[in-house]
């Protein structure tokens, strides 16, 4: 269920202007990104500045970037962030990693490290993030804890979309056809404008269908995997409010109709007599030999799926929003509030074999409100800001699970095992208020202190059901009374804490500037709602991150380079490391330490020829990490020997327990010691327009892909590089683009999950594809 660390640079060139890296979140007043060695206008501090002054790693792609890389859905800009990568299975849930900070967990009611921001409003739910990914403004990402003025669960860093807003009064709009390999077809377009003085529109919209890319195989459900069938639109309207105000409403629906997934590729699995996967000692998977067919140990290609039950995905997201900004004289208040409502319903087959071992479904109910309302202003020297946030999430979910994982649960309560069912109701309620501010003040001209602090309050409650049921049989396993009743409150959180951030930002000459920061980064705790969970291990503690980087940014003369350069480290204090602990997803506290460094190059040798360089590298270490403890297996095959670690029990069942309770001393995952990317870009003007080709592409160092560590979830290092021809017609209305991705048909992971004797399941990325686009503006 459920792909780093890099300097970023911007990987799409703009026809004819060199391509940038660390540009910056910019508000709807902000100019637009620059794409050349001008001055680029950010808000990285949610104020309009130079970039220069930024002391934060920072990347942002303009709308027409992302247009020209091809992007049109959210996760795909993880093709093009380096020190961004993404575990994803399905559409279903998504799971952002920055410099190997992430929470892998795939459980619908857990909140990200990595916050998401979708046109200045925070998204709390995993399950809303994926969505198409159209007519857009600029996508950005900052790297390392922004806690002070993006919250609690900002640790990792943030990333942003923001939408294109209703603005021009002039009629304008586009429209854009697609079609790729695998009968990927798409249509989307805008439209907006004036209504009367003063008050303008925008609408825009996007539709997707694509059939699968992983095919059946022979014995399966005959569903292929991969596919897309989901429509999206957007509707704005912007109003000016006398001559110092503004007001933004949007109304937002993304929809995916029974989309094809749930699904995996059985791997990495040394297949024994008794029909289970070889393990270690800490009862991890350790196969290395790749995608095999689950039932005969054959090889088998890695876009192939040999499931026995067909799975799908059905969701919904409604989202309302106003954003309100006044210039009051001595300040600016800007007041930000949204809803947001979401449905989802889920099936998978968990073990990617033609077996009935595991089968997953899911429906979730979210609902978030959340409300921002902040102060600005500035003085010749001195710049503050300060605000109140309040978010109030609830989510309402009901799950079943069936086989394995719910065998050890129905023994435990003398049930025999033969046909087991976990159902799980739950309710849990999270409510976060916090109040922050920030200052700069230049202590000389070239010298400015920034300092922010932010405390954040959470009120967290639980209700929670188990029921195992077995043979016509039920009897109930848990509730949050039961775990109570052991450790009083323990299905309560309210918890305070601080977020704080310390920058020096010095600038000897003015195209040269070093600083340093210390950040102090937070993330609440929550709980891992499972009756194989005891009741110390109900709720997990809040992390707590204190990142200290120095960094330097330089351009020459005549601004045909630049470079930057960033170290940095993490101290983790109760790192919520993710694992499978009895069979079942949880969330135990571990501390950890990252050590990186980042470095980038952007070269214009030439007119119209731009090159891309940049590298990484960094070392990580989780103190503990717990692994599968004990569990129970099914009899597969009679009188075979048992697995390691395992005794037959004589009622056809194994009870299984591992020597080693814990890994130590983990890399983190998704954080390859070295990585690498490149950009190439040439085009040239001629009488019938413009042409332009791009190569592009990134190398990935060995890199775990669990926390864990175990050997079948290692990633071995690879590279995955794009292509692209682009004509664009005199006057920017029309162009023709060919494309392709992937185009050396690497073979890779997106997502591994560890099941230990069960074997490893994982996603394979999409293999070579091709396809053309046709654009026309107005």
């Amino acid at each position: 269920m459920k792909v780093g660390i890099r300097t970023i640079c911007l990987p799409m060139l703009l026809a004819g202007a060199p391509c940038y890296a660390q540009t910056a979140p910019a508000e709807d007043s902000a100019k637009p990104v620059d794409a050349g060695f001008g001055d680029i206008v950010v808000t990285a501090t949610k104020r309009s500045e130079n970039l220069q002054k930024v002391p934060i790693a920072i990347t942002a792609f303009s709308g027409d970037q992302i247009r020209k890389l091809g992007i049109t859905d959210t996760t795909q800009i993880t093709e093009h962030v380096p020190g961004l990568q993404l575990n994803a299975w399905s559409p279903n849930v998504t799971i952002f990693n920055l410099r190997g900070i992430s929470q892998n967990n795939f459980t619908d009611y857990l909140e990200s490290p990595v916050a998401v921001y979708v046109d200045d409003a925070y998204m709390g739910s995993i399950n809303g993030i994926s969505g198409q990914l159209f007519d857009i403004r600029r996508v950005e990402v900052l790297r390392g804890p922004q806690g002070t003025l993006f919250g609690r669960n900002a640790t990792g860093g943030l990333i942003q979309y923001l939408s294109e807003d209703a603005s021009k009064a002039d009629l304008n709009g586009y429209a854009t056809a697609g079609w790729e390999r695998f009968n990927h077809r798409s249509l989307e377009g805008a439209l907006g404008g004036s209504i009367i003085s003063g008050l303008r529109f925008r609408i825009a919209g996007r539709i997707n269908k694509a059939d699968g890319y992983i095919k059946p195989g022979d014995g399966s459900d005959g569903q292929a995997l991969g596919g897309e069938n989901g429509w999206a639109l957007r509707g704005t309207v912007q109003a000016d409010i006398g001559t110092r105000g503004k007001l933004d409403l949007w109304i937002k629906h993304s929809q995916d109709d029974h989309v094809a997934t749930g699904g995996y590729i059985f791997d990495n699995c040394n297949i024994e007599a008794n029909g289970y996967c070889s393990t270690d000692s800490a009862g991890l998977s350790n196969g290395t030999g790749g995608p095999v067919n689950g039932l005969t140990g054959a090889p088998a290609s890695p876009w192939t799926n040999y499931s026995n039950t067909p799975g799908y995905l059905n969701r919904r997201i409604d989202d309302y929003q106003a954003k309100f900004q006044y210039d009051l004289g001595f300040a600016k208040l800007t007041n930000i509030a949204n809803y947001t409502w979401l449905h989802k319903e889920y099936q998978e087959d968990g073990d990617g074999t033609a077996l009935p071992l595991i089968v997953f479904q899911t429906e979730a109910r979210y609902t978030q409100f959340s409300e921002e309302l902040r102060l600005s202003g500035e003085l010749s020297r001195f710049r503050w800001q300060a605000g109140f946030y309040y978010l109030d999430m609830l989510i309402r979910g009901d799950t079943v699970t069936t086989g394995n994982p719910a065998l050890g649960a129905a023994l435990s309560v003398g049930l025999p095992g033969i046909d087991p069912a976990d159902h799980e109701t739950y309710r849990l309620s999270s409510k976060n208020w916090s109040v922050f501010a920030q200052t700069e003040y230049d202590l000389a001209p070239d010298l400015t202190l920034i300092t922010g602090l932010r405390w954040s309050q959470d009120n967290k409650h639980v209700d929670y059901t188990s029921v195992i049921t077995d043979t016509g049989q039920s009897v109930a396993l848990a509730t949050n009374q039961t775990f109570d009743a052991q450790i009083p409150g323990i299905d309560h959180i309210a918890k305070g804490d601080w977020a704080a951030r310390v920058a020096l930002n010095y600038k000897p000459t003015p195209s040269t500037m070093l600083f340093v920061s210390w950040n102090r980064g937070i993330k609440g705790g929550n709980f891992s709602l499972s009756p194989s969970v005891n009741a110390a291990n109900f709720q997990h503690l809040g992390e707590t991150l204190n990142a200290i980087e120095a960094g330097v940014k330089w351009s020459n003369a005549a601004r045909t380079i630049r470079f930057s350069g960033t170290a940095y480290h993490y101290i983790y204090k109760n790192y919520q490391a993710f694992a499978l602990i009895d069979d079942v997803p949880q969330v135990v506290n571990s501390n950890a330490t990252a050590t990186g460094a980042e470095l980038e190059a952007f070269l214009t040798p030439a007119k119209h020829f731009n090159v891309n360089l940049g590298a990484t590298w960094e070392t990580s270490k989780v103190d503990s990490v717990e692994t599968t403890g004990s569990e129970y297996l099914s009899v597969l095959v009679p009188g075979s020997p048992a697995p390691d670690y395992c005794t037959d029990l004589g009622n056809g069942n194994y009870y299984c327990n591992y020597p080693a309770k814990a890994v130590a001393n983990a890399r983190l995952p998704n954080a390859p010691r070295f990585s690498a990317n490149y950009v190439i870009r040439y085009d040239h003007d001629f009488a019938w327009g413009n042409l332009a080709g791009q190569f592009d592409g990134a190398w990935y160092d060995d890199q775990f892909l669990e926390v864990t560590n175990g050997a079948s979830s290692l990633q071995k290092a690879y590279n995955v590089s794009n292509a692209s021809l682009t004509w664009t017609a005199p006057g920017d209305k029309f162009t023709v683009e060919l494309f392709g991705r992937n185009v050396f048909n690497k073979a890779y992971r997106a997502y591994t999950l560890n099941l230990g004797a069960l074997g490893t399941t994982s996603m394979y990325a999409k293999p070579a594809t091709y396809g053309v686009s046709l654009g026309v503006k107005w």
